[in-house]
């Protein structure tokens, strides 16, 4: 059984994630060996999923910009990883060790949050409305 390193199920919705990208998540999340390594291709993923290559790649993209994903290789060569700070691990002690070593690097890289969008409201643009 793999041990998770954060509560990302709970801050999904910050992230504005697609509902394609959230399954391909879950999907990686699945098939990911300890550490976070995913032997798949974006191609199996979505065999297993049936979203078709086009969203297959927005969802693997937005992913990857988020930081959730990582992806090494160019090409049709791209091997993926789950973001060390999500990962699952084996057991703590290499929980510990692969945080040492993201430490000693500067830290995992890290998940963005896409920031506030909408403009708050002008000052005195609205009244208030006393409720009884």
């Amino acid at each position: 059984m793999l041990m998770t390193t954060t509560g990302l199920m709970g801050m999904l919705h910050e992230l504005e994630l697609t509902p394609t990208a959230i399954n391909v998540l879950s999907v990686m999340v699945k098939y990911a060996e300890p550490g976070g390594a995913v032997d798949m291709k974006q191609a199996e993923i979505d065999e297993v999923l049936g979203v078709g290559q086009a969203s297959m790649s927005r969802a693997m993209a937005l992913l990857v910009e988020r930081g959730l994903v990582l992806r090494s290789g160019n090409g049709r060569g791209h091997r993926y990883a789950l973001n060390p700070a999500i990962a699952g691990y084996s057991s703590e002690d290499e929980f510990k060790s692969e945080m040492s070593k993201q430490l000693a690097v500067g830290g995992p890289p890290p998940i963005l949050v896409p920031e506030y969008q909408k403009r708050p409201p002008k000052p005195g643009s609205g009244s208030l409305h006393a409720v009884a």
